[in-house]
């Protein structure tokens, strides 16, 4: 065949190359991160897994696997017009560029259905619970109804990379139309995971700087959605000309980004618990002096002189939180909030925590009184919530 009737004969030799691998290596680098760091936090800290654990690692692994076809798809021509390359190389970078679609179809998926189940884990009630357990089934079902449109486009695959192959295959028409119901079922779904925690989290009984995290780091899911956005437009034009090298240079790049984008939305809510360790290295190295007391004593400030039946009184208040040299106990507003181990031996299924409070009031001729009072507080396991992220 002519140069000249080759697809993208009368463009310049743009190569689009160097960006595919610049963002599919960032991007799936960070991921990988996120997650490493995922697993570092449920098994060395938390010291508890649960199924989205695995599934998202599963996720990673196809992230991964992506990347590894991507990069020799880039050395055999992708970003690139075909009448520039070689026909043997365009043909595999072709070949290749047909593998990425399934690995990124269940990747993207599969992210989907680990966020769900890491929902699940803190969903309060069996409503929720059973919803996000349909939007997994579902996700499932579609995802597989998709990769059967991928598989069963022609009779015989070969032709998408070797011209000379003789078969029949959907229209150009009919597979546009099934790439943009995926898109908008894709753009659905992310929208509906990102905002679910909102109406979940709304009236459980946890601490608001808790409930706010969950609900904006979850919210980073938008950000997969404006991917998944982005990647529609660019379906318009795919294949129109034939140059499908160069017609899936941006979708490959919105395609890794949608994916890696989601792995580390759905990590970052279960590193909450690294970050506060960090948090708590730092202010423990400013107070260090304190931290090995047995009991915390915290002296409140002085209150006002005050008159009472004609003798002058000064009073202060000294409160003791009374626990085990061990103990780490988490309350709302004090305390640690990161571990669940060491507690106090638990009463009625509940943490208990009794703070001690002692009133000293002087008067100006020299007598003192010290009035004790206490108050113990009830944390129901049940209720916290950011015990199971």
């Amino acid at each position: 065949m002519s140069t000249s009737l080759l697809p993208g004969a009368n463009e310049s030799d743009i190569n689009k190359g160097p960006a595919i691998l610049a963002t599919c290596c960032t991007m799936t680098v960070l991921a990988l991160v996120s997650v490493c760091a995922r697993v570092l936090v449920r098994v060395k800290m938390v010291r508890s897994t649960g199924l989205d654990d695995y599934v998202i690692i599963f996720a990673m692994a196809l992230s991964l696997t992506g990347t590894g076809v991507i990069i020799p798809e880039v050395m055999n021509g992708a970003g690139r017009h075909i009448a520039y390359l070689d026909p043997a190389k365009a043909s595999v970078g072709l070949k290749l560029n047909f593998v990425t679609q399934p690995i990124y179809l269940w990747a993207i998926t599969i992210v989907k259905i680990s966020i769900a189940l890491f929902l699940v884990r803190i969903a309060p009630n069996k409503f929720y619970k059973r919803l996000l357990w349909g939007i997994i089934a579902f996700l499932f079902i579609y995802t597989a109804v998709c990769f059967m449109t991928i598989v069963l486009q022609c009779k015989n695959l070969a032709i998408l990379w070797d011209s000379g192959v003789k078969t029949t295959c959907w229209t150009p028409s009919t597979l546009r139309g099934l790439s943009y119901t995926n898109a908008a079922l894709n753009i659905i779904t992310d929208l509906l995971l990102a905002a679910l925690p909102v109406p979940m989290l709304w009236n459980v009984q946890i601490n608001p700087r808790t409930k706010a995290s969950l609900i904006c780091i979850m919210g980073l899911g938008v950000f997969a959605c404006a991917a998944a956005m982005v990647k529609t437009s660019y379906i318009v034009n795919y294949g129109k000309t034939g140059d499908f090298l160069w017609d899936s240079a941006n979708l490959t790049i919105w395609i890794v980004i949608e994916c890696n984008t989601g792995i580390i939305a759905a990590c970052l809510p279960c590193l909450k618990p690294m970050f506060k360790r960090i948090l708590e290295k730092s202010s423990w190295a400013y107070g260090s002096s304190r931290s090995n007391n047995k009991t915390n004593n915290h002296s409140l400030h002085t209150f006002r002189s005050h008159q009472v039946h004609g003798s002058k009184y000064q009073t202060s208040i000294t409160a003791s939180h009374i626990t085990s040299k061990s103990a780490k106990v988490q309350l709302e507003g004090m305390g640690d909030n990161l571990s669940e181990e060491s507690i106090l031996p638990l009463q009625n299924n509940t943490i208990t925590k009794t703070t001690l409070i002692t009133v000293d009031r002087s008067t100006s001729d020299g007598n003192s009184e010290r009035t004790p009072w206490s108050k113990k507080f009830d944390v129901s396991p049940e209720r916290k919530i950011e015990d199971r992220v």
